[in-house]
């Protein structure tokens, strides 16, 4: 009997995997939709938006040259469907070589287009997009280990609070973790089935991952290293691996260059010169050689786009080398920590998802210590060649596995290096692959296990997984303000880590909502992010800055300047907000704006 209703469990799941995948995903596109309907715009929309119009509309690409076309094209799509103005005879288009700024504070707020209807419709692309890698994770998980396994790494992408607070802004990031991933599983298949179609098919994933973000750069090195392990594995397909690999970085760079070109196809030749110098001004000797190089590139009309191109990769690593200044932990620098992105993992990830980590990095450990000693225990000369031959055996019989592990060190690795350490959103691309890491694994321990304690396993996975979705319902809408427990949650974030972790701006409306609700005439603001406070909250908005000291009445202060303005004030002794920690914040709005009411001066 126990057979019989075992069989019928995994009929039932084979039969309607597809559609509990599609439930999960129409949930997570709820969510992701009816909490960012009360979100303001956040700082990098003020780029993007107006960039992402203006390389449809006008094909032409002086505005963000730092970020690749693909995803912010994608969101200016439903964009072309409205009536817009666009500021074509302000400075900061018709004199300016990059006034995004300047171009996203006017298309947006300050030429009398409707602010939240372009906010809203510009994110639903995002939303797609979260949906498409959603899609893709569920495909992948069940080719290799079934639909249980599929819907269980599915379930918990779907949930996952960091996933969702970037699928529903006008960024890059969600768009480089759906196109990186993509891209490794099409590499994965041309591997597994080597044909025209899969090579085709992962070489223009690969350039849709080159045209999301400039950090899918590390695709080239990281499938340069696997196509080695390869040939090592099987010496005998030297002959279609690296010509492939080859044919799929031109297929990539072939798409790039499409884009780019339709995306600067009426930009004035001058205006890219005059970019390349603005942008890569500095007197090193490398800049001026990089500088000559690309204008060189410019002048030829099939290299152009490539110039364009390069000129926003070059801008990418000048920046990473600088540093970004943020706050962590207590202290605020511009040259990072290298502790950064595992610590942020570990506040920013579900206690119940970091218990399945805990779990598995356990499990994985035993199974390789075991297949370790298995693989070695034999005498004799020749062993150190029959254990070449059974780990060699087993990465190829596990490569899937083997990719999705070596992807993580490999983010990891990165992670610890970078001086970029302002948003866990950095280090987006490997949740997919964890998340079907864990699936495996626990999936696959408790379908292993033959006695009683599968039943109590099962019920113990059932209870993390609860208190997985009451986190997520939780912490909704404020997906972006997400912290777990260890800290006391989102209330004590501000404490720990500010900027894209809990504060970019996205908390403006709900703060002209409270001071309505409260009937407030007169607040303080001193706000970070991509909105207008003049434009929500009207006369009764006073603009603020820690540079004024201390004051009274009501003060709404973002976490952002109220961590960093003890930069500042190390910097150049300017006053910072050191004053107001003796005070308790009498509201956080979406935890990232902090509100005081201040009687008396100190």
């Amino acid at each position: 009997m126990q057979n019989g209703n075992s069989k019928f469990k995994i009929s039932f799941l084979v039969r309607y995997s597809n559609l509990m995948a599609l439930f999960l995903l129409v949930v997570m596109a709820v969510l992701a939709i009816t909490s960012m309907a009360g979100d303001s715009g956040i700082t990098d929309e003020v780029a993007h938006i107006p960039a992402g119009y203006s390389y449809l509309k006008f094909q032409d690409y002086r505005l963000n040259p730092e970020h690749p076309p693909l995803i912010k094209g994608l969101a200016a799509v439903p964009l072309l469907f409205l009536n817009l103005k666009f500021p074509l005879k302000h400075i900061c288009w018709a004199e300016d070589v990059n006034g995004q700024w300047e171009c996203g504070w006017q298309f947006i707020y300050h030429i009398k287009n409707n602010a939240d209807q372009m906010l809203f419709w510009s994110r639903i692309p995002i939303v797609l997009l979260a949906l498409l890698l959603g899609f893709f994770i569920f495909k992948w998980a069940k080719e290799l280990y079934g639909p249980r396994t599929a819907l269980f790494a599915l379930f918990l992408y779907s949930f996952s609070p960091n996933i969702l607070a970037h699928s529903r802004y006008v960024t890059t990031d969600l768009g480089l973790c759906v196109f990186f991933f993509i891209s490794c599983y099409y590499f994965c298949r041309f591997v597994r089935k080597p044909g025209w179609l899969n090579l085709i098919l992962a070489g223009l994933t690969f350039g849709l991952a080159q045209l999301s973000k400039f950090s899918a750069v590390l695709l080239i090195p990281y499938f340069i290293l696997l196509t080695i392990i390869i040939l090592l594995i099987k010496r005998k397909v030297f002959k279609i691996f690296v010509p492939a690999l080859l044919l799929i970085f031109i297929i990539g760079y072939l798409l790039v260059g499409a884009v780019y070109q339709f995306t600067m196809a009426k930009m004035p030749l001058d205006l890219q010169h005059r970019l390349i110098d603005q942008s890569l001004a500095s007197d090193l000797k490398i800049a001026g050689i990089t500088r000559d190089t690309l204008h060189r590139l410019t002048n030829f009309s099939l290299t152009r786009p490539y110039a364009q191109y390069l000129t926003g990769l070059a801008m990418v690593f000048g920046h990473m080398a600088g540093g970004h200044t943020t706050y962590f932990l207590g202290e605020t620098s511009n040259q990072g920590w290298w502790y950064f992105f595992i610590i942020a993992f570990l506040l920013k990830t579900p206690i119940s998802v970091l218990i399945l980590v805990f779990f598995a990095l356990i499990l994985f450990a035993k199974n390789f210590i075991t297949t370790f000693k298995s693989y070695t225990a034999q005498g004799g000369l020749n062993r150190l060649s029959r254990a070449h031959k059974k780990i060699t055996g087993y990465i190829w019989k596990h490569l899937e596995k083997f990719v999705f592990v070596t992807i993580i060190l490999m983010w990891v690795v990165v992670g610890m290096r970078s001086k970029l350490n302002i948003g866990l959103r950095y280090i987006l691309p490997l949740y997919p692959f964890i998340f079907i890491l864990l699936g495996k694994e626990t999936i696959g321990f408790i379908r292993s296990i033959k006695s009683k304690a599968k039943i109590y396993l099962g019920w113990l996975l059932v209870i993390l997984m609860i208190w997985y979705v009451a986190a997520n319902l939780y912490i909704f809408p404020s997906y972006l303000a997400y912290f777990n427990q260890f800290i006391g949650g989102p209330r004590n974030g501000y404490k720990y880590m500010v900027d894209s972790n809990l504060d970019w701006g996205q908390d403006l409306k709900r703060l002209a909502h409270w001071v309505d609700e409260k009937g407030i005439d007169k607040i303080k603001v001193d706000y970070f992010g991509g909105g207008v406070p003049e434009y929500y909250l009207g006369d009764k908005y006073q603009e603020w800055h820690s540079q004024k000291g201390p004051t009274t009445g009501w003060l709404a202060v973002s976490a952002t300047y109220f961590q960093t303005s003890k930069w500042w004030y190390k910097i150049q002794g300017q006053p910072d907000y050191s004053w107001l920690e003796k005070y308790e914040p009498v509201e956080q709005i979406g935890y990232s704006i902090l509100i005081y009411h201040i009687t008396q001066n100190m």
